[in-house]
């Protein structure tokens, strides 16, 4: 513990008196070589606004109040911004444009409330003072003037463009796509900043896509250091590498991935064993090859985890590793850690064990394929009778694990996801629903069996570890999910729900229309899942011990665990320092937790880049639609293909009201009622590709599915 985590532990503990800084001093023993560090981490803590130094000298914790006022803007496009407290039970304040005082989108600030909350409405507040700039680094577009330049943000929410001196411009071109660190905040005029990277061209091939990895700061280059121990890798497992391994070579492997997937890190095999299942699920030992303190290491934990953006992917691991050497590709040796599970009738694991194991893949086999095979709508798909007979084996257990899972109330979300077909350089061609095979869903059952046994294993030893929690849904969101599921017509009561309420819901509404908008109102519901060094709960899967485990080639978690794993199966444990681990978990979960959210803005943002573009060509068309959200501004209508755009009323010649209790939209004018899962017709009114939104105008002519007579009151 460092001296400044040291000192607030001691300001916030509830047993603190207020002490003088002269009393910290001779409570911490500081000798004179000390007390000016002990001075200079106070003032840093005070600036910090972690505490605060009253006229006596005498170190004051903060109160709830001054707690509740620091947090963190976030900007709209529009230019104005919310303030997210630090205090989590403190609701959101709204700041005006005029009021931000030059905060930028993820500053951390001061504020002051100007006007208290009202009913429906938020608070609204003033920044005093920017504490710390939470992201100096801005993408955009270079505009060049003689001797000097301009980046212009591709966010909009930053309302001003950065000034660039000719000797900070790195030699960009005019329109070029890059990168600027802001590296001054007059207080007047522009910031003023320097470019640190150019993307590429306006036009270049992917730089859209690149553009918004880099705005949300995932790194998509390697490291020279990296890109030359990549060099020295080994091509091919060699013999020395299979000593003291168990060799599953002759063990009937295959793996099951998508048709275009290059990084194979999970394969399976299986055995009959009296009345029970031999499964075992073997993991690419990327622990083997990448090694802690190197710069592969280094590169792969500050990506945190592989970034999928169709036709761009930003790797963990150079493709090297996860395209050749680490994945399990077929009829090649491979290095594997194998986890052995003897599973019950009932879907019980009876035994495991884990094994440094050598394995030979036999097939690389297919999920269209697989899904065919085992839905019965081509049993001619393959040859070998060896593999459909394990085929229909690992399908077989794959029901038992699944109505196991379902009996304790595990969630299984049955929305539609998006299956986005983009060219190499770009090009949208088609957007339509993606469907889950049973291939896909035996694999995921496999998989979170694998992940619980690892995470059940160090629960039970109670040994420092990285476990993948999901927290119970909090009672704002639960209230807010019931009043909409009663707006559709279902009641749902109680005011702590469990998982298998929620699993209730989710088969009362399967085949009905409204199925994949609560399905989706659920997901919103939920908790963010999250990686802690602390086990917890994981609601969804209703289940008290889980981790990542299996796929160690896209994300650094399941490195962690494995390394932890590999010890674990060579009796090493006992050399790991516990609190010096525990105190680096809670680091890393912090941070991976983190690149996995960064992660999904990108992809969420690059698929809503993919349906602007695609919808591009359809402006002035009709379709038909579900209502998947109703709010003050607007109603958002998903199509059929899943793109989703938003009807907004002050674009309407007609009165809308919006009535917050019952979720629903009026419009005044002909009393019709728009709740969520109505089916409605649209035009596509406008596409924004550079704000990636959709405008819809809603076409009043056709009557809404569920037309109630109700009156507005």
């Amino acid at each position: 513990m460092n001296l400044k985590e040291l000192i607030l532990n001691i300001v916030n503990d509830e047993s603190y008196e207020p002490i003088t800084i002269k009393e910290l001093e001779k409570y911490l023993q500081a000798d004179k070589y000390t007390r000016n560090a002990v001075y200079d981490v106070l003032r840093e803590l005070e600036k910090e606004n972690k505490l605060r130094i009253s006229h006596k000298k005498r170190i004051m914790p903060l109160s709830d109040e001054e707690l509740s006022l620091v947090g963190q803007i976030q900007l709209a496009q529009s230019g104005y911004g919310f303030f997210i407290s630090e205090n989590k039970d403190f609701k959101d304040v709204f700041i005006s444009k005029d009021n931000l005082n030059k905060a930028f989108d993820g500053d951390r600030v001061k504020i002051e409330i100007t006007k208290p909350a009202e009913k429906g409405r938020n608070a609204e507040g003033r920044v005093l003072e920017i504490i710390e700039r939470g992201n100096t680094k801005i993408v955009g577009s270079y505009q060049q003037s003689k001797g000097f330049g301009f980046v212009i943000p591709d966010n909009k929410s930053i309302g001003q463009d950065i000034y660039i001196d000719k000797k900070f411009s790195k030699n960009a071109k005019n329109k070029d796509k890059v990168v600027a660190e802001i590296i001054k905040f007059p207080k007047k005029g522009n910031p003023e900043g320097r470019i640190v990277d150019i993307i590429g061209h306006k036009n270049d091939k992917n730089v859209d896509i690149y553009s918004l990895a880099a705005q949300h700061g995932v790194p998509y280059l390697f490291s020279k250091e990296t890109k030359k121990e990549v060099l020295y890798l080994d091509k091919e497992v060699k013999d020395e590498d299979t000593e003291n391994r168990t060799d599953f070579r002759d063990l009937f492997t295959v793996t099951i991935d998508g048709r275009d997937s290059k990084d194979f890190d999970d394969a399976i095999s299986i055995d009959k064993n009296g009345d029970n299942y031999d499964l075992y699920v073997h993991i690419a030992d990327v622990s083997h090859y990448v090694k802690k303190g190197t710069a592969l290491d280094y590169d792969a934990y500050d990506r945190g985890n592989s970034t999928y953006l169709y036709n761009v992917v930003i790797p963990m691991l150079p493709k090297e590793l996860s395209n050749g050497i680490c994945s399990l590709n077929p009829n090649v040796d491979r290095l594997s850690l194998s986890l052995k599970m003897t599973i019950d009738r009932k879907g019980r694991v009876i035994a495991n064990d884990f094994y440094k194991a050598v394995i030979n893949s036999d097939y690389r086999l297919v999920y269209d394929d697989v899904n065919n095979f085992l839905d019965g709508k081509d049993q001619s798909v393959y040859e070998d009778e060896l593999l459909k007979e394990k085929l229909l084996l690992f399908n077989e257990l794959h029901k038992i694990l699944r109505e196991k899972r379902e009996d304790r109330g595990a969630i299984d979300f049955n929305f539609t996801e998006s299956q986005i077909d983009v060219t190499d350089d770009g090009k949208v061609l088609n957007i339509s629903v993606h469907e889950r095979g049973s291939g896909n869903k035996m694999i995921e059952e496999f998989m979170l069996a694998a992940n619980e046994t690892v995470a059940t294993l160090f629960g039970y030893m109670d040994f420092p570890f990285m476990y993948r929690i999901h927290e119970q849904p909090s009672k704002e969101k639960l209230d807010g999910f019931k009043r909409a599921l009663n707006t559709m017509g279902y009641n749902i009561r109680g005011s702590e729900l469990h998982p298998k309420d929620f699993q209730r819901i989710l088969e009362e509404v399967e085949g009905e229309n409204e199925e994949n908008v609560i399905n989706m109102l659920m997901l919103r519901t939920m908790q963010k899942a999250k990686y802690s060094k602390k086990r917890d709960i994981h609601f969804g899967l209703s289940t008290e011990f889980y981790t990542h485990f299996t796929s160690p080639i896209r994300r650094y978690p399941d490195l962690i665990v494995h390394r932890l794993l590999k010890s674990y199966i060579e009796n090493k444990l006992t050399k790991f320092n516990q609190a010096s681990l525990e105190m680096s978990l809670e680091k890393s979960s912090e941070h991976l937790s983190m690149t996995e959210r960064r992660s999904e803005d990108t992809e969420r943002d690059v698929e809503d880049l993919m349906k602007c573009k695609y919808m591009r060509r359809f402006i002035g068309d009709e379709f038909t639609g579900t209502i998947s959200s109703v709010t003050d501004f607007g109603i958002f209508v998903e199509l059929e293909n899943t793109v989703e755009g938003l009807f907004m009323y002050k674009f309407s010649p007609d009165r809308f009201e919006y009535q917050e209790e019952s979720l629903k939209a009026i419009n005044v004018d002909n009393k019709k009622i728009y709740s969520i899962g109505d089916e409605v017709k649209i035009r596509v009114l406008d596409v924004d590709i550079y704000q990636r939104n959709i405008d819809f105008d809603l076409l009043e002519e056709n009557e809404t599915v569920s037309e109630q007579q109700e009156s507005i009151s």
